[in-house]
């Protein structure tokens, strides 16, 4: 019998040694959800940039030109640029100057070629559209300015301001500008004639020669 009573004081004995070493977890020990470690974050955001191509795309207002031989220096009064992408490759413009009262339409395209644009100039021989190739055309743009060296037997270089859509434009400036625009087009409609291109669809079709 003694030996019953000493069996169960033991039981109870440790059964409660147990229990006092369990100690409910208090808010401070348990650790916040919001409080968990997290990784720092070490990417520069301009590391994943998207940094748009450097075109030469876009309306343009002379800021400076000058024609000029061994004799003859001559200012370009007024002048306006319009460049549009027709393929990877390829640039349509069209422009006008005004020199001395007189202004002047022109057309055509500059393609790259070797890693620099060449220029086609379009231009009418008796009602016939044509195109010549210039390659001693120097091209470059820098930031919101471009720039256009012609080295032909009238030295042009004709420096052009991106218009940001409050560019002046004279009367007559206006005017040619609107007859070199409807010339441009003129041009692209026929060659989608010629290739059986509808011009709904692709109305600026790159010039096979």
């Amino acid at each position: 019998m003694p030996y019953i009573f000493l069996l169960l004081f033991t039981l109870i004995f440790t059964t409660a040694c147990n229990n006092s070493a369990i100690v409910p977890p208090t808010q401070s020990n348990v650790t916040p959800t919001s409080s968990l470690p997290t990784t720092e974050q070490t990417t520069d955001i301009d590391d994943l940039k998207i940094v748009p191509e450097n075109t030469i795309v876009g309306e343009y207002y002379l800021q400076r030109g000058l024609y000029s031989n061994e004799a003859i220096h001559q200012e370009v009064n007024e002048g306006y640029l319009v460049i549009e992408e027709l393929d990877v490759d390829n640039y349509g413009y069209y422009y006008v100057t005004v020199i001395n009262g007189l202004a002047e339409t022109y057309l055509g395209i500059f393609f790259k070629k070797d890693g620099k644009f060449v220029q086609k100039v379009i231009y009418d021989d008796n009602g016939k559209s044509k195109i010549a190739i210039q390659d001693n055309i120097d091209v470059k743009l820098d930031g919101d300015i471009l720039k256009i060296v012609i080295d032909d037997a009238k030295h042009q270089v004709m420096v052009w301001q991106k218009d940001d859509g409050t560019a002046t434009k004279s009367d007559k400036l206006k005017k040619a500008l609107k007859q070199a625009k409807n010339e441009y087009l003129d041009f692209y409609k026929k060659k989608c004639e010629i290739a059986e291109v509808k011009c709904a669809e692709h109305e600026f079709t790159p010039v096979d020669e």
